[in-house]
């Protein structure tokens, strides 16, 4: 296959990935400002600091952290490389580009998914219509990936849908639990429990984790028991072990893994080190920080051994 071809296939799996766990965030964000007490210290800068654009917001809106501002920004705003609209265009750009090799259902999914965005975004940045909006964009990202998944051959090409999709879904999960969860270990949980565990049933939710936690014998909301689940629960398909795992099933069928194959290893060995019953805060801060770093590793990697082309 060409490298062309699998560059664009992992990409256009990265952005569906990222657009969906985009919209899971913000509607999960909505929900808790509205659980939790007036007094409570959350704000939508939250969301900016999950992307890590802390910078690059701060030079287009001045600081402005406001709801429309922060939804603007994560929603509508093309020059913001998460935002979802960017992340939709970009995905439909990579299925444009290979419509020779993917199957005529995955354009027409793409350009739906495209046409919906383009329609229903802006009204999405008041709170009226953006749960609406939000759950829709969900599902047709479901139904894209869905659609791929059941009519791509399982050649080069569905092996690196499966590596983008799961690399960029780590990443978020990473990005997640520490910006939402990072300040909630150990004293904040001591001094404020049901605080602490509303946020972490937002963990879970933003990650749409929480009933399969009850369901596979999690009972209590707690920081160690989310962090364990989130961090080491294979059979769950967006907890970090999972996503290694599955990406290791696809290097294993795709040629010349070795290299990739050896960072891998370096991330899972360094996940299954985590003892998340003993975990501090400044030790969550940096463990996620070296994860996030090898996660863009491994990218370099990936992109070194096959995607380069003339």
């Amino acid at each position: 296959m060409l490298s062309r071809v699998a560059e664009n296939v992992y990409w256009m799996a990265r952005y569906i990935e990222r657009a969906e766990d985009t919209a899971r965030l913000i509607n999960s964000m909505t929900s808790l400002l509205l659980d939790l007490p007036l007094e409570a210290e959350v704000t939508w800068d939250e969301l900016i600091n999950v992307v890590d654009a802390e910078a690059h917001f701060k030079e287009l809106y001045q600081g402005n952290t406001d709801e429309r501002s922060v939804m603007r920004y994560l929603i509508t705003d093309t020059r913001n490389p998460s935002s979802i609209m960017f992340c939709v265009n970009a995905a439909r750009e990579n299925a444009r580009v290979t419509r020779d090799i993917i199957p005529n259902e995955v354009w027409e999914q793409a350009n739906e998914l495209f046409h919906y965005s383009a329609d229903y975004a802006k009204s999405s940045i008041g709170r009226r219509k953006r749960n609406d909006f939000m759950n829709g964009l969900i599902l047709r990202s479901q139904t894209l990936t869905g659609v791929m998944l059941g009519t791509l051959a399982h050649d080069a090409a569905y092996q690196f849908l499966r590596i983008g999709r799961n690399l960029e879904r780590a990443d978020m999960c990473s990005r997640i639990i520490d910006v939402a969860a990072g300040n909630l270990l150990s004293d904040e949980e001591d001094f404020n429990p049901a605080f602490a565990t509303v946020r972490w049933i937002n963990v879970l939710k933003s990650l749409n984790a929480f009933q399969a936690y009850h369901l596979q014998g999690y009972l209590g909301v707690n920081g160690s028991d989310v962090l364990d689940y989130l961090f080491h629960q294979r059979l769950f398909p967006r907890s970090m072990g999972h996503c290694l795992q599955s990406i290791g099933s696809c290097l294993s069928k795709v040629p010349n893994p070795r290299e990739p194959r050896r960072q891998l290893n370096r991330m899972i060995k360094q996940l299954a080190e985590v003892n998340t019953k003993r975990m501090k805060r400044t030790g969550l801060h940096r463990f996620i920080d070296d994860f996030q770093k090898s996660v863009g590793e491994l990218h370099t990697v990936i992109s070194d051994t096959y995607f380069r082309y003339e």
